[in-house]
């Protein structure tokens, strides 16, 4: 036979008798919610818990709670109710972790198994979805009747509350499934919480609600009409005066609920415990007790008075405009009222609907219906599957979004909130974390080559163009399809080394020999290179003529170990300066780039001094901490120094000198000045040289760094500075020598 009521009294302890032995401290970090009383889970009735924040979020900390504290305990075991229940589905015999793990790879899946499995014990325990029989339903109106006949005129309010929901009830037609009490997001009615010993103030007893605002002696009320609790309809309205009804409510408050509600409740910075103590000279304790009093106000005021329930059917209008998630923002927007301040507590009434929203959780800007952790981790794992490569098409991802109730136009600022995804051209594409996967994404939204510029300026973040550069060099993804196009390798198509390196290949397809007309017709025809650049690669080192017209990869003794002479040596190469010891040196400027590992272009003259030539086999560098290698493709690239400059104690902005002695790399670091230098200084520190001079001194001493001999001019000085390059150098000492000439 059928119950002939709900199991209104069963509280968490009594399914999970486990949590009445459990830490306290775990279970409050798994289970506590502003919403609810401290330590709810030991008395308070699940009813009242669902009513506050619903039973799927009640599900889902339980689910939690169990995956976290009993992974190894069997579930029949820390859920004795299963074994009596016997769930379809279920196999108490499991442990939680058996379960979870069969569920799916990831946390979610096992979460969402385990909140189905409590969320079918409420159900059947509650009976919702169990037809109830007419004899039952006769015993429940007569039982109503009761009640309402002998209810005393002082009845407290929650009582008479609770009476109407029962009355509303009543009214269904048995045929249809017992509605659920609409949720309010405030606390339910918190048992009373004791001062501790030596703090208890003389107001220490917490009173009804409504006499938790006054310490004036409680006027008897009269007798209010019973008015039957309404029956949430199928599309709420919003409600046309809002802003009146709660400011007749609020209208009835003392200062301490005002303060608490404007300053702790509906605020983004909520006042300390301890502050509003010592304010109205009562403990922290107290005021969380008058905190937890104006919850129950508003509980009460939302199922009782008839203001309050307009404004509960109000909030649910805003979540169903909402849906999943929605901004406080769009809160604000959705009616007129909600730009308005309500005076008695110092915030936009918008704040306030927005915080009282049922199911909704304040996540930053966001509010969020159910687990937002949950959402938000499923959310972006589909997002980046379904446009991780390729963007995806708009209508497309709207349409991924209304699957999790998600509304199209509040999906862009959602996704960009998940993980860096970004609308752009119509398209939702990921827009990564690193540098390299927004170069890879600006390519894959554009679906052509593009040009280092192009990319640079659809980046827009400020990143130096060199930088994005080098990234892209050292990155598999990326294919070099001309001499300043780039493609994603995945579309495939003939890479583009260089000149030397498709000369050679040029060589190779032609059977070893070739003609130097049909190598450059052939290379300035497909690239973006000329055939004059390309004869003149020929005549250069690596090739060797056959006979009039031809040539081929040079591969006799001699004649491809032949040094490589490069345009320009080490003495014209910018950034580079020879020591007192007579070795060369080649400033680097750091980046988080080079802090980061990643590798780096380095001169063609000073790569030449060290030993490299374009397509030999890398040049092996050893250091204090380790190895790496100097390879020369394109061009000269020096391999990850981190370990080095982490040795040195190197950091982003510093200035880092490195010299290559009989293969091994030696690096001295030169810190960012902390206060600014003269231009005469700076330019020499530049080179490597740190004491203060003179700009004539300046002179002197640039011009012996960069090889130059004694006694030079400064105009012949900036000349050469500018030949090699160093432009950052000329331009200082250009200003400390004009500053050094008397005007006349």
């Amino acid at each position: 036979m059928t119950s002939p009521a709900p199991y209104a009294s069963t509280s968490l302890a009594d399914l999970l008798p486990a949590v009445r032995y459990a830490d306290p401290q775990l279970l409050a970090a798994r289970l506590e919610d502003v919403r609810l009383p401290l330590g709810w889970w030991h008395a308070t009735p699940l009813m009242e818990i669902e009513r506050v924040i619903g039973a799927e979020a009640l599900s889902h900390q339980v689910a939690q709670a169990l995956r976290s504290l009993w992974p190894h305990v069997e579930l029949g075991d820390v859920v004795p109710v299963l074994r009596l229940l016997g769930t379809p589905g279920v196999e108490p015999g499991k442990t939680v972790a058996q379960i979870a793990r069969e569920a799916g790879p990831g946390v979610v899946d096992g979460d969402r198994v385990l909140a189905a499995v409590f969320g079918s014990i409420l159900d059947r325990l509650h009976q919702r979805g169990v037809p109830r029989e007419e004899s039952d339903g006769a015993r429940v109106r007569d039982a109503v009747s009761v009640i309402a006949r002998w209810l005393p005129a002082d009845a407290p309010a929650e009582v008479r509350a609770a009476l109407a929901v029962l009355q509303g009830l009543e009214e269904q037609p048995e045929d249809e499934p017992v509605p659920q009490p609409v949720a309010v997001p405030v606390a339910a009615v918190p048992e009373a919480v004791e001062e501790p010993a030596g703090e208890q103030p003389e107001d220490a007893e917490l009173p009804a609600p409504r006499e938790a605002f006054d310490d004036e002696p409680a006027v008897e009320a009269e007798e209010p009409d019973v008015v039957d609790a309404p029956v949430p309809s199928a599309a709420p309205a919003l409600m046309p005066e809002p802003f009146a009804a709660l400011t007749r409510l609020v209208g009835g408050w003392d200062e301490r609920a005002l303060v608490i509600a404007g300053q702790r409740m509906f605020t983004d910075e909520p006042a300390k415990l301890q502050d509003l103590g010592e304010r109205f000279s009562v403990s922290r304790e107290r005021v969380r007790q008058l905190e937890r009093a104006v919850a129950d106000s508003l509980t009460q005021w939302m199922v009782v008075d008839e203001d309050g329930r307009a404004f509960a059917g109000h909030l649910a209008a805003v979540a169903e405009r909402l849906g999943t998630v929605g901004q406080v923002a769009e809160v604000h927007a959705l009616h007129p009222d909600h730009v308005r301040t309500v005076e008695a507590l110092g915030v936009p009434l918008g704040d306030v609907v927005a915080r009282l929203l049922p199911g909704g959780t304040l996540v930053g800007t966001w509010i969020v219906q159910g687990d937002a952790a949950a959402l938000r981790a499923v959310m972006q794992e589909d997002l980046l599957a379904a446009c991780g490569d390729t963007p995806l098409a708009w209508d497309e991802a709207v349409a991924l979004g209304q699957r999790y109730g998600v509304r199209g136009e509040a999906l862009a600022d959602w996704a960009a909130d998940l993980g860096r995804f970004q609308v752009r051209d119509g398209r939702l594409l990921y827009w990564g974390r690193s540098l390299n996967d927004r170069a890879a994404a600006v390519l894959a939204l554009h679906g052509k080559p593009m040009s280092m510029e192009d990319i640079h300026e659809q980046l827009a973040d400020g990143t130096a163009i060199n930088s994005m550069r080098n990234q892209i060099w050292t990155d598999e993804r990326f294919l070099r399809v001309d001499r300043n196009l780039y493609g994603l390798r995945a579309w495939g198509g003939e890479e583009y080394l260089g000149i030397r390196e498709m000369i050679a290949r040029e060589i190779a397809n032609a059977g070893g020999e070739a003609e130097v007309n049909a190598i450059a017709e052939a290379l300035s025809a497909r690239f973006d290179v000329s055939a004059a650049s390309v004869r003149t690669n020929l005549g250069g080192p690596g090739f060797a003529r056959t006979r009039r017209g031809w040539v081929r990869v040079a591969d006799q003794p001699g004649e491809q170990d032949a040094p490589y002479v490069p345009r320009n040596d080490v003495a014209g190469t910018r950034r580079c300066f020879v020591g007192a010891d007579g070795r060369w040196w080649y400033r680097v400027e750091l980046t988080a780039d080079h802090l980061r590992g990643s590798g780096f272009p380095v001169p063609a003259g000073w790569a030449a001094h060290i030993g490299g030539a374009p397509h030999r086999e890398p040049v092996p560098l050893r250091h204090d901490v380790g190895e790496t290698s100097l390879t020369w493709r394109a061009q000269p690239t020096f391999g990850s120094v981190k370990p080095l400059l982490e040795h040195i104690g190197a950091t982003a902005s510093d200035q880092v000198f490195l010299n290559v002695t009989d293969g091994h790399l030696n690096a001295l670091r030169l810190p960012t000045p902390a206060d600014g230098l003269g231009p005469d200084h700076g330019a020499a520190r530049l080179t490597g040289w740190t004491a203060a001079v003179t700009p004539a001194e300046a002179v002197e001493v640039i011009a012996r760094r960069i090889g130059m001999e004694p006694g030079q001019e400064g105009h012949a000085l900036l000349e050469r500075l500018v030949e090699r390059g160093d432009k950052d150098i000329a331009e200082l000492l250009e200003r400390a020598l004009s500053g050094a000439v008397p005007a006349f």
